[in-house]
């Protein structure tokens, strides 16, 4: 896909990624199950779109926040990473107190 007016930032594209290498590998964690019929398919899609969703969230607000931080790469990669591991660690415990699944 070619987007020669760049139209999108950085933090879009970032999370359109992000929903797209979250999504495909949730799909890919529980296909086996799917396949042995331990998992429904309205269940595979669930999971897929949550973590396709919680992907794209992550990806997108650690790139805005490395994008404030152009022209500095050393801190600019130290935000993406802390951003990342704090969003990660607060979807895991909002997932924990959820009892959907």
């Amino acid at each position: 896909m070619s987007n020669s007016s760049n139209l999108l930032c950085p933090a879009s594209r970032a999370s359109l990624v992000g929903a797209m290498v979250g999504g495909g590998a949730a799909v890919a964690t529980r296909w086996q199950s799917y396949k042995e019929g331990e998992l429904a398919i309205n269940e595979l899609v669930w999971h897929s779109t949550k973590s396709a969703l919680q992907a794209a969230a992550i990806s997108g607000i650690t790139t805005y926040a490395a994008e404030k931080m152009a022209g500095r790469s050393a801190l600019s990669l130290m935000t993406i990473l802390a951003a990342g591991a704090a969003s990660l660690y607060l979807v895991d415990q909002l997932s924990e107190r959820n009892p959907h699944e």
